[in-house]
């Protein structure tokens, strides 16, 4: 009867389970507390699809605890879409006058249309599956963009913590091959917030022990939990060289990647967090998430020429008598001085403005330019030796290829993007790149 079939369509819980079941990848991308960035994108015009749930009247209770969102119109719309994608990516293969055409639609249909391609991808069956590739990886870096850019709204952005824009940057590099293993497209963010909170567990279980051996206590009035100063002086224990006489085996630490420099992972937090190593940039966002996580203070990024230290927050404005951390030479303790003689090695005039604080996003801009510059050099060996980019393992062949549509993210690029359309079609985007 009618009411029957109402009752079928009408069932939230019913139509929920069968829409999670078909796709348990798309949509359910980590995003921190952005809940609103959907809303954003589309507003702004980097999503042309729907980017939630359709909401109607169910005219009833029986919707699995979902509100009024109806999952059957849901299903019928994914579906469809899903329907369209092997059309779309036989017209991509063959159809190159029409690609860049093709290539925006199939860049529009987004997240909707990952575990589709992932089907696609994994059954291997035609030469679609490469097709396929190529499109998740342009939805995966088109994604990352969107997230960029939300970072960047001018109400966003003192909301972000120093480690966000580099999780953003980060998910630029992710590839179809990693999308394939994960739940969900852009995995890593819980993966480095993860190890930032036990970094940080360590740190505060070792303060805890500390004062246990001399009798300590915390104040009841304690805000933060732990001095600034007591723990700085033991982050030296995750910022060390082995073979101190303290030195414990079983916990990890952090050191300048010296011997590989230039190697572009360096300047990757996720890559940092798993090798233990990088350049001072990235050490320092670590640093600075780290003891943000352990007793509430937020760390000034000092950029002095040519290297990157963390600053204690002055006190009353005074930035030149506190002191400094280099996370890049075991979490040394500098002072004013020392920065001074850091400086004057790359035979430039010191001045005090050189200690003031970078912003968040003055540190994000300086990650990218650092990775700009390691593929450029990685460019031109590969024209020299066939790939083999300063002996390390590491790097693959035509990998710099990745700073062409990085250049975007820089804050004074010259080629502007104003909507999507415009994105997908630029260089480094357009799906004869990848």
């Amino acid at each position: 009867s009618k009411i029957y079939y109402r009752d079928i369509i009408t069932n939230g819980t019913c139509w929920k389970t069968h829409h999670d079941e078909r796709w348990p990848n798309g949509k359910r991308r980590y995003t921190r507390c952005w809940s609103h960035i959907e809303d954003w994108s589309r507003l702004h015009g980097w999503k042309t699809h729907p980017a939630q749930l359709m909401m109607v009247d169910t005219g009833g209770d029986n919707d699995g605890g979902n509100g009024n969102t109806n999952y059957f119109v849901e299903f019928m719309r994914r579906s469809r879409l899903d329907h369209t994608v092997v059309t779309k990516l036989m017209e991509l293969d063959v159809e190159q006058s029409q690609s860049n055409e093709v290539w925006y639609t199939l860049m529009s249909d987004g997240e909707d249309i990952i575990d589709c391609l992932k089907n696609i991808i994994s059954q291997k069956k035609s030469s679609l599956h490469v097709v396929a590739a190529k499109v998740l990886n342009g939805i995966s870096r088109c994604v990352a963009y969107q997230e960029w850019k939300f970072l960047h709204n001018p109400v966003v952005l003192p909301q972000t913590r120093i480690e966000d824009g580099a999780i953003a940057i980060e998910k630029f590099y992710e590839k179809h091959d990693t999308i394939m293993t994960a739940k969900c497209i852009h995995s890593w963010e819980a993966y480095v917030l993860h190890e930032l909170e036990q970094f940080a567990d360590i740190v505060k279980k070792r303060l805890d022990n500390t004062r246990s051996c001399v009798g300590d206590v915390l104040p009841e009035d304690s805000i933060t939990g732990y001095p600034i100063l007591e723990v700085i002086e033991v982050m030296k224990y995750l910022f060390r060289v082995p073979g101190q006489l303290d030195d414990d085996p079983t916990v990890p630490y952090f050191s300048g990647n010296v011997g590989d420099y230039y190697n572009h992972t360096n300047s990757l937090i996720k890559d940092c967090l798993e090798r233990k190593t990088g350049i001072p940039i990235t050490l320092a966002v670590i640093y600075a998430a780290i003891v943000r996580r352990v007793c509430g203070v937020q760390m000034d990024i000092i950029g002095l020429p040519g290297h990157i230290v963390v600053g204690v927050p002055p006190s009353g404005g005074d930035f030149i008598s506190r002191i400094f951390v280099d996370p890049f030479q075991e979490g040394r303790i500098l002072n004013l001085a020392d920065c001074q003689a850091i400086v004057e090695r790359y035979n430039i005039t010191f001045n005090d403005d050189m200690v003031r604080p970078i912003s968040n996003e003055q540190v994000w801009q300086r990650i990218i330019r650092n990775l700009i510059h390691s593929h450029s050099q990685q460019a031109l060996a590969d024209d020299n030796d066939n790939g083999h980019y300063y002996g390390s393992e590491s790097s693959t062949q035509h990998e710099w290829k990745i700073a062409i549509p990085l250049r975007f993210l820089l804050s004074d690029y010259a080629p502007r993007i104003t909507n999507f359309r415009e994105l997908v079609a630029a260089p480094g985007w357009c799906p004869q790149f990848f």
